[in-house]
């Protein structure tokens, strides 16, 4: 007796074996027809390995061709699940290497070299090639070093955070302890670089060092065990302070042809010896012998870099209010974020061109930053748009990383062509 797979519906095939009534003797001993959901892999001798049955060939011609009802689709092909899988890899891996995000660490160096070529008219080339390296070398740390504290609250479980190192990694204590090891590999790379750099710097200012360690210290407590400050939702005042006024200024000093060096180094002495002690002493011996131009451009460096980290709060609040972080959006909202958002974008040209009618800034640089006031419009009507749907809202900090980016590209120039204007040349 020869066996058919029966169908519910016409047409289509079920997984069940029925006898045949009326089979020519050389007909096959089974006719089968395949579930569509059946593994690509099964075959013909597999389904015979679970039935028992034995197979022989079809009576029917080669030529021979079934009548409409009878014909059976195609199979379709299997979409191949290993190129989407291998390439949703490859997006999560750039998501968590944060290639853009790298910006936040050069940018203050190529500011701050912007300020000393108009100031003083010449660059040392090597030594700002050099912060450039450290600088990326340590922003490297700080994103490893948070995705691996992260781990150890949940704030970046998984499911919350997919771009995780960690959790591309596996997840758990073993991918936590390697990337805090690379982590801190990057760190003391970077920090024996800026050494390095700072001790090439004339004049022995010690202001440089001292200044972009308390940048890496404000690093550190911002997601670091026991401090976390983040959680208490202080990250932006440390990030503004590190890289604004810490970190530009920093590479200011460390980037001073030989003679304002040592000016800036005596100055700085005499001012802490003036003032007699106590923070005021503190104060005058770090501004002393840095002009205007620098704290102006410091402060816009850190407003720009500041508004990256408040935009990449805005798709994690439930995974920050999961793990009791309290971020400003937590604080906020994402309603009163996006208007606080829109204030500060416009404070930051306002700033730029108060900052040039007080004669703290040339007026080339502060009319260049108005060539980023697109990229700040796109930055706020995305949020405008998208600021209630997580999913949606994600992307928001690469419009603030665009923004930075061009705001501090577009500084540079004008501090560049402020220079070559007033002096006819270099």
């Amino acid at each position: 007796m020869a066996l058919r797979r029966a169908s519910a519906y016409p047409g289509q095939a079920s997984g069940r074996l029925l006898p045949l009534q009326s089979v020519p003797g050389n007909a096959s001993s089974l006719v089968v027809e395949l579930q569509p959901n059946m593994k690509p892999e099964s075959s013909d001798a597999a389904v015979a390995a679970d039935t028992g049955a034995v197979l022989a060939p079809s009576a029917e011609p080669a030529t021979s061709t079934p009548a409409p009802s009878e014909q059976q689709p195609e199979a379709p092909s299997q979409p191949s699940v290993a190129a989407p899988f291998e390439t949703d890899k490859k997006k999560l891996w750039m998501a968590a290497i944060k290639p853009p995000m790298y910006s936040v660490g050069f940018m203050p160096v190529l500011v701050a070299a912007a300020a000393v070529f108009f100031v003083h008219g010449c660059l040392p080339w090597g030594r700002v090639g050099g912060l450039v390296t450290a600088a990326i070398l340590v922003i490297a740390w700080l994103n490893l070093s948070n995705d691996g504290f992260d781990s150890l609250t949940g704030v970046d479980a998984a499911g919350a955070k997919p771009e995780s190192v960690v959790n591309l990694l596996g997840g758990g204590a073993a991918g936590r302890t390697a990337v805090l090891l690379v982590a801190k590999a990057a760190l003391a790379a970077g920090v024996l670089l800026l050494g390095r750099c700072i001790a090439a710097a004339p004049g022995g200012d010690p202001r440089p060092a001292g200044l972009l360690a308390f940048s890496i210290v404000c690093g550190y407590v911002y997601q670091g065990p026991p401090f976390r400050l983040s959680y208490k939702g202080l990250g932006e005042p440390l990030c503004f302070a590190a890289f604004g006024p810490s970190a530009t200024t920093a590479f200011y000093l460390a980037l001073q042809p030989d003679g304002a060096a040592a000016a800036a180094a005596a100055a700085a002495e005499a001012a802490a010896a003036g003032a007699g002690g106590g923070f005021a002493a503190a104060a005058a011996a770090l501004a002393a012998g840095v002009p205007p131009v620098v704290g102006a451009c410091a402060l816009l460096v850190g407003a720009t870099t500041t508004a990256i980290l408040f935009c990449s709060h805005f798709h994690q609040i439930a995974g920050d209010i999961a793990a009791g972080k309290r971020s400003p959006l937590v604080r906020l909202g994402t309603e009163r974020a996006r208007r606080v958002l829109r204030a500060a974008a416009v404070a930051t040209h306002a700033g730029a061109l108060a900052a040039a009618a007080a004669g703290a800034l040339p007026w080339p640089a502060a009319a260049a930053t108005l060539l980023a006031a697109p990229a700040a419009r796109a930055m706020v009507a995305f949020a405008d748009e998208n600021h209630t749907v997580p999913v949606k809202v994600a992307p928001l900090k690469r419009f603030a990383v665009k923004w930075h980016v061009l705001f501090g590209l577009c500084l540079c120039a004008g501090l560049a062509a402020a220079r070559v204007l007033a002096t006819g040349g270099v």
